[in-house]
């Protein structure tokens, strides 16, 4: 993404709603920090107590008080503003309307995100610490709008999740387990992903099934669930945000000032592009490393060098695995990461059913060859954005009159498991039955036979789902684009019902996830950054 492009979607007066507008205008005030003399209000014996002592004590409870006045006052300053604009005698052209009621400053608490792993680039100098629970559909909502946050601010922003599991959430504290034993298998974020998309349905299954269509070490995961190593940490986290006074979620702190959930996109890039100021940075501009940190990076293309590539032996040592490659008409050779194939092509890394090439400056996929019929190449997702017009089709499939509910998140699929699962692609046709709906002369299709189907359990469905739509097509017995849609490298939007209410996933195929990369954010060499 160019730089003109990336301005577009920085947030101004013009784009943002009049609540956002009014924050901008008011965003130097601080109800919280006003300077005042401190007055004594309890006294024990010899000790006393002051306001400000108290004030400090309830910080989050007061400027959630003043949020709520301000929310008050607004919405009937707003429909002042709208009487007086529609009172008879008004000009044709409406004047411009000066918002000028003072938006509370949050408070700033110190949040230590040292040692923690980061979301993001971790030198990003705006940090954002996010207590939230994975078993919170709200929280869910804010993880779709943080993942949004990050690729705008690719290299401004890091996040850093606290676990912050509810008392009546059942099984939040065992998903904050799982989601650091993924992390020892370096794939916390996708992970996390995956629950956040079930939040409203999570149960103990669902911790296995992920990390088997992720590619899990499964022994070593189950291992860490059931010793439990990481529920100290979780505990910490929870006591950490009891002493800070939450008592909800979400609570995301940017740079330590208090932003309560959920909230939107523009609210939070509000208080992103003020931090980026304070410290003498351009929001408007790319940061240096923007390309490496951005969620939506290009693909690796596959290479049209005379290359084939006949056999791969992976190792779970990256440098001892071997590739079995064809150069041009030669007789094939064996090869390691390092080796170079040709002048100006270097192999750079072995996976199972592809090899990385570093081509000149460029990276380039080679896929194996294969003879089976039954193999089906599956790219990882590229995640740039659809266009206005797609967008349209897929959220408003009736027209203005009627638009979809949101996605409820973003499903990871592993790109291997994925394969071999569409390798038995005629056997998951027939789980699709006609249902008594009609759309365009034919009838919808509802899932029958799948209670126990790993394909359909990973991708979320449920007995007796009618799958409505897969992107901005229908989906009826005339044609089913699920497959398609699957295997298109593309971010995959399907809507279905259920017990008579729609639902709305994404899926996005991932080999290892775009925040899942080397520490080292200098490490020019290392192809993580693109693959």
């Amino acid at each position: 993404m160019d730089e003109l492009h990336h301005q577009r979607y920085r947030p101004t007066h013009r784009l943002l709603p009049i609540f956002a507008a009014a924050l901008l205008t008011a965003c130097s005030v601080d109800t919280q920090e006003d300077p005042k003399e401190s007055q004594v209000v309890a006294r024990i014996g010899h000790s006393a107590i002051t306001l400000d002592e108290v004030d400090q004590t309830i910080r989050l409870e007061r400027h959630d008080l003043a949020l709520a006045e301000y929310q008050l006052r607004f919405n009937t300053l707003k429909s002042m503003v709208d009487t007086k604009l529609a009172a008879p005698g008004s000009t044709e052209t409406p004047p411009v309307v000066d918002w000028l009621l003072p938006y509370p400053h949050p408070p700033r608490l110190k949040i230590n995100t040292d040692g923690r792993s980061l979301r993001g680039n971790p030198e990003a100098p705006v940090k954002l610490a996010v207590f939230c629970s994975y078993q919170s559909v709200h929280c869910a909502a804010t993880n779709l709008v943080l993942r949004e946050l990050l690729d705008r601010y690719a290299g401004w922003v890091a996040l850093a999740p606290f676990d912050f599991p509810m008392r009546y959430h059942r099984l939040g504290a065992q998903a904050a387990v799982a989601v650091h034993c993924a992390s020892l298998q370096d794939t916390a974020w996708s992970y996390a992903d995956g629950l956040y998309t079930r939040a409203k349905t999570l149960d103990e299954k669902v911790f296995i099934q992920q990390a088997s269509q992720l590619g899990f070490e499964q022994e070593k995961f189950n291992r860490c669930l059931e010793e439990s190593d990481h529920s100290d940490r979780i505990a910490a986290d929870t006591a950490q945000a009891r002493a800070l006074g939450l008592q909800s979620v979400p609570v995301v702190f940017v740079n330590g000032l208090y932003i309560k959930g959920p909230q939107s996109l523009e609210h939070y890039a509000l208080w992103v592009d003020q931090e980026l100021q304070r410290l003498g940075h351009d929001p408007s501009s790319l940061h240096a490393d923007a390309a490496r940190w951005r969620q939506s990076a290009e693909q690796i293309t596959e290479t049209n060098l005379q290359l084939q590539l006949t056999g791969t032996s992976v190792s779970s040592q990256p440098e001892k695995s071997t590739a079995l490659i064809r150069i041009h008409d030669a007789s094939v050779g064996r090869f390691s990461p390092g080796d170079v194939l040709m002048p100006g092509v270097t192999l750079k890394r072995v996976h199972e059913r592809y090899v990385i090439l570093q081509v000149n400056n460029q990276l380039e996929r080679l896929t194996l060859s294969s003879e089976d019929s039954d193999y089906v190449r599956v790219p990882r997702t590229a995640t740039t954005e659809r266009d206005e017009a797609t967008m349209r089709r897929i959220e408003q499939p009736d027209g203005e009159s009627r638009k979809l509910i949101a996605a409820s998140g973003v499903l990871p699929l592993g790109q291997a498991w994925l394969e071999k699962q569409l390798q038995n692609r005629a056997d998951l046709e027939q789980k699709f039955v006609p249902a008594e709906h009609v759309v365009d002369g034919h009838n919808l299709l509802r899932l029958e036979g799948i209670k126990d189907n790993e394909f359909f359990t990973a991708l979320g469905f449920e007995e007796g789902d009618v799958v409505v739509r897969v992107n901005d097509s229908w989906v009826h017995s005339g044609q089913n684009q699920l497959w398609d849609a699957l295997t298109s490298g593309e971010v995959v939007d399907v809507t279905f019902m259920r017990n008579g209410l729609p639902q709305r996933v994404q899926y996005e195929v991932q080999e290892k996830s775009y925040f899942e990369q080397e520490s080292d954010p200098g490490n020019t060499d290392d192809d993580e950054a693109s693959d």
